[in-house]
């Protein structure tokens, strides 16, 4: 991160003057506020905090070009001192697959043993692998549970995390008062995603009136806070479509540039979209490129389909179905139903990879159960024509009636047509199953 006379600077336009921060806790997270020339002094001193603050912003780019492979050995070296958050970021570099093999379980593994030590990050972390299920069986009790650890060690963040538990009804019954009373903690402890989360339920008007320009104002102060870069993307969501703000698409693209530097993957990739499409900004399809690239390589799944859809396209670049195929296989591998879509189709097509209508229609399966209307119209195709699989109408018709449901264009013919040779009791068969059917999580 900038330094906190910087941000206020950058804040000038569009921000509410805000009230002195208080100090973070972490001594990780002080530092990243420093400038960048304090953070490297540090790390060339060996100094832990310094080498294990200056790796985490190597990692999302807030220290020049991302740089993984830089960012591992300093890691590496302040766990070898015994920094408990550095071991912490190794099992994170696990996790993401950065500069080592992707492994939940080694993930665990340094997230356990940086807990032991007291590190509250590694709590955090080991409760978000039993939320999402990654590495372990899904388990919301163990998930609210290193939470709660977390937040009894001080962390800063840790109140935001019970909350979407909370929010979201998951392993706890819903309850959107408990929610509020978690963000507004972490808000006023001076955590900008208190604020975002805030922001995020009067915008929905989830568990209060919905008040788009009261979310607003809650995305401004969370900018004007530690940890700004969420609310300043959503300030620059909602003025580009005008929700609690007039549209103001300029406006937008200043508040994505600015959550960009601060290592926003989402930011980046609304950056990435300004440019191409010069909205707000004079259009600069090289500058565009490369932010898409910088959230694609953090991970975010919508870069990683969109660069996959420019090189199969030939989108201002030559057509090259391998690098294709390697960004929808990114966004596949993290569970995304699009890039799960996609990988089926490549292998249908044969984008990059020999023609294998086995693994397109695995890939289809997959995201159509999930409930990817394209996947299900792909997999009526496949059960209707025998491509792949045997030919089965009654379950070519449930996919088509879902696919429908969802919006895909094409499934309304295929359900006319398949329908044609069908019985009536195989329609009203394949009707009740289409009703029954429950998306898997």
């Amino acid at each position: 991160m900038i330094s906190t006379l910087l941000l206020v600077a950058m804040l000038a336009s569009g921000a509410a003057s805000a009230a002195p921060l208080p100090p973070l806790k972490d001594p990780v997270e002080a530092l990243e506020e420093r400038p960048l020339v304090e953070v490297q002094a540090l790390a060339d001193k060996s100094d832990p905090i310094g080498q294990t603050a200056l790796a985490d912003m190597l990692n999302d780019g807030r220290a020049g070009d991302i740089d993984h492979v830089r960012a591992l050995a300093l890691f590496q070296k302040a766990a070898a001192a015994g920094d408990a958050e550095a071991i912490a970021n190794l099992g994170f570099m696990s996790q993401m697959g950065w500069a080592l093999p992707q492994d939940y379980a080694a993930a665990m593994t340094q997230y356990r043993k940086a807990a032991d030590l007291g590190a509250s990050d590694a709590m955090l972390a080991l409760g978000e692998l039993y939320q999402k299920g990654q590495g372990v069986t899904r388990d919301y009790a163990q998930a609210m549970a290193w939470y709660q650890k977390a937040q009894a060690a001080g962390n800063v963040h840790a109140a935001i995390y019970v909350g979407i538990l909370y929010a979201g009804g998951y392993g706890v019954p819903q309850d959107a008062t408990k929610a509020m009373a978690l963000y507004q903690a972490a808000a006023d402890a001076g955590n900008g995603d208190g604020y975002e989360c805030l922001g995020g339920l009067y915008a929905t008007g989830k568990g209060v009136p919905q008040d788009e320009a009261r979310a607003v104002e809650l995305y401004r102060e969370g900018a004007a806070a530690h940890f700004p870069a969420n609310a300043m993307v959503l300030l620059g969501l909602a003025y580009a479509g005008g929700k609690g703000v007039a549209k103001d698409e300029t406006e937008a693209a200043k508040w994505y540039r600015q959550a960009a530097v601060h290592g926003s993957r989402l930011a980046m990739y609304e950056l990435g979209v300004a440019l191409e499409k010069g909205r707000g900004v004079d259009l600069d399809l090289e500058q565009g490129r490369g932010w898409m690239f910088k959230s694609a390589d953090l991970g975010y799944a919508n870069a990683q389909l969109h660069l996959g859809n420019m090189y199969i396209d030939g989108n201002g670049v030559p057509i090259d179905e391998a690098r294709a195929l390697k960004w929808y296989k990114a966004a596949a591998d993290q569970g995304d139903l699009v890039g799960q879509d996609d990988m089926g189709a490549a292998y249908l097509k044969g984008w990059g990879v020999p023609v294998d209508l086995g693994k397109a229609n695995a890939f289809f399966e997959t995201a159509a159960l999930r409930g990817q209307h394209n996947a299900q119209n792909a997999l009526g195709l496949s059960a209707m024509t025998g491509r792949g699989m045997s030919v089965d109408k009654v379950a070519a018709l449930k996919w088509f009636i879902l696919a429908a449901a969802g919006g895909d264009i094409y499934a309304p013919d295929h359900i006319q047509a398949i329908e044609a040779g069908m019985s009536a009791d195989d329609i009203a068969k394949a009707k009740t199953e289409a009703s029954e059917f429950k998306p898997v999580d």
